[in-house]
């Protein structure tokens, strides 16, 4: 089987639908569904239910997106695992493009995806639209980007074997206060060679909503708290000669929240934050202006 799709969920079970009909409907069908309900108190288990032997299915307690998506991984057959998030819709042409790309490139352990964000529906137009042409670029590592990449769990797809390899998702992590799983994710898996990135076509729709968890503010400064004091532990790839990278990467994010939190009335937390965070912020700034100037690496194309 070449992908598992993961998908761990709490009390969603009205996007979880969409989510789940998104995958079932990829032009692409080598692939499993593995969902794991983390202690939902909803309508979860009914829904799941009625998709039969379509989708594998996990029941367990509470404890956060990270074990969750372990667990799936634990009984995932593919070679390939992509995590996608339960409010998040894949496209038809998703899985046949991750699929194009890793067979043109000689099965690469890590490839990554860019989203189209939306928040109601996404038009019949542009889901039919016909997929002409995949860009991409292959980098030596995630690390090496030349451009902006969002950051979600859902862009993730990863050879099962590298999966392992960097630790999994970080179970002690598996708290309600901490969010970004994802940065978390690629800062460990940031010098896996190499690393391919698609800009086009989008990957996957990624809905905003009133109950993204990150719409809590000062849950989102702890969490990059969590970040920063683990690169100072040193947890994280690269070593003293990626650091410059790494702390850009952690300060992109830092400042964008700084900002958000500042604008809503979140005054003494982001002062104190600024403080610890200011030379991550600092770098990720001068990062995000070198690629004003930067010459970038070609795109390569598939038609």
């Amino acid at each position: 089987m070449k992908f598992s799709v993961i998908i761990p969920t709490y009390n969603r079970s009205d996007l979880l639908i969409e989510t789940i009909n998104s995958v079932l409907n990829q032009s692409f069908k080598d692939y499993e569904i593995i969902v794991v309900n983390d202690g939902s108190t909803d309508n979860t288990k009914e829904v799941l239910s009625n998709y039969g032997d379509k989708i594998k299915v996990i029941h367990k307690e509470n404890s956060g997106a990270e074990k969750s998506r372990n667990a799936g991984a634990e009984i995932a057959k593919g070679e390939y695992f992509c995590f996608f998030d339960s409010d998040d819709l894949m496209f038809p042409w998703t899985l046949s493009v991750y699929n194009k790309i890793i067979e043109k490139e000689n099965y690469p352990p890590l490839v990554l995806g860019q989203p189209f964000h939306f928040s109601d529906n996404i038009s019949n137009e542009f889901l039919n639209k016909p997929i002409n042409v995949i860009k991409y670029a292959v980098y030596r590592d995630y690390f090496s980007k030349d451009r902006t990449v969002y950051s979600s769990s859902s862009m993730v797809v990863i050879n099962k074997e590298y999966f392992y390899k960097i630790g999994m998702f970080r179970q002690h992590y598996a708290k309600k206060e901490f969010f970004l799983d994802d940065i978390d994710f690629m800062l460990r898996a940031g010098t896996i060679t190499p690393a391919i990135i698609i800009f086009e076509p989008f990957q996957f729709g990624y809905r905003t909503h009133a109950l993204n968890s990150v719409k809590n503010l000062k849950r989102v400064i702890k969490s990059l708290d969590y970040l920063i004091i683990e690169e100072r532990n040193g947890v994280f790839a690269g070593g003293n000669e990626r650091r410059f990278e790494r702390h850009a990467i952690i300060g992109g994010p830092c400042y964008f929240w700084l900002f958000k939190a500042l604008a809503n009335g979140i005054i003494f937390d982001s002062i104190k934050f600024f403080f610890r965070g200011f030379p991550f912020i600092l770098k990720g700034l001068i990062k995000k202006i070198s690629y004003l100037f930067k010459k970038k690496l070609p795109l390569k194309e598939i038609k």
